[in-house]
């Protein structure tokens, strides 16, 4: 029977992306990539969101880029935020479909198992979202449809943030993020949008690193007051990460929290104790389908 450890390491390692997920996910935005270049002006396209930063979770879902609107396109920043996501979902729905294509509150979603749906969603990236962006002011301007106004960001100093942190541990902050995501997901998505566990991890944890296993708990323990936050976009630009979380919402989380700390703290407790098979058979509770017990 493994160790603990040895089945967060492989847990670790079975949240890594394959070789057939990166080159599908090339694959995937080269197609997007190509639709948009050749209905706008785009001076700049680049990935952004948590794939860029290597903390995307399996399946591949939601993979962003960034299209930076050139000269011909910029006027679209003194129109609503409605209508160049529009526009994006008009030139995209030409190529992919217009029942696999939708537009969303700041970006333009391809669901590429709408048009050839399969059982089997491993190894496939499964959606890209399309940002029309602006550059502008040292930092970038992206729709919100919701608020009906062009707000600020900054995904690469998201990323900047992301690498420093998990340089000051050790490298283990990327895998412990994703490992997180990968709870939020099997708890039917009590946080949300993900985005926001890196936030409040940039804030919860910090060095030194212990032990996944310890980590993760002590994360959720942090997180059931921090949950009750306000969230600031970390570039300082756009409106709260956090702004999602209604407070019926942050009540559901504080339950999947609670629930999640006590079993975590009851796994940790078992290993002492020298249950290794029961610890394993809790993580996976608490985890999911990908945390390994043999």
């Amino acid at each position: 029977m493994i160790t603990v450890a040895e089945a967060f390491e492989k847990f670790r390692q079975r949240l890594e992306l394959s070789e057939t997920e990166e080159k599908d996910a090339i694959r995937r935005r080269n197609d997007v990539s190509k639709c948009i270049c050749a209905a706008f002006d785009i001076e700049r396209e680049f990935l952004t969101g948590s794939y860029a930063r290597h903390t995307k979770t399996k399946p591949l879902k939601d993979v962003d880029i960034f299209f930076c609107l050139g000269k011909n396109d910029k006027h679209w920043r003194i129109k609503p935020p409605g209508q160049v996501l529009q526009a994006f979902k008009n030139a995209l729905s030409k190529e992919f479909g217009d029942d696999a294509v939708e537009s969303g509150r700041r970006c333009v979603t391809i669901d590429f198992e709408k048009r050839n749906p399969t059982a089997d969603e491993e190894g496939k990236v499964l959606s890209n979202d399309a940002v029309p962006a602006i550059k502008i002011d040292g930092c970038y301007e992206i729709p919100d449809s919701m608020l009906g106004k062009w707000i600020k960001t900054d995904p690469e100093l998201h990323s900047e943030k992301a690498t420093a942190k998990n340089k000051a541990l050790g490298g283990k902050w990327v895998p412990l993020v994703k490992m997180l995501k990968r709870w939020n997901r099997s708890a039917n998505k009590p946080i949300s949008p993900s985005f926001l566990i890196e936030v409040m991890a940039l804030d919860l944890c910090d060095p030194p690193f212990s032990n996944y296993s310890s980590e993760v708990r002590r994360f959720f323990a942090a997180a059931l007051d921090g949950i009750m936050q306000d969230w600031p976009d970390p570039a300082g630009y756009g409106p709260p990460v956090s702004d999602q979380m209604t407070p019926q919402k942050r009540q559901d989380a504080i339950r999947a929290l609670r629930a999640a700390e006590v079993k975590a703290t009851q796994a940790v407790n078992l290993e002492k104790q020298g249950k290794n098979g029961e610890a394993l058979s809790l993580w996976r509770e608490i985890m999911g389908k990908y945390f390994p017990t043999s």
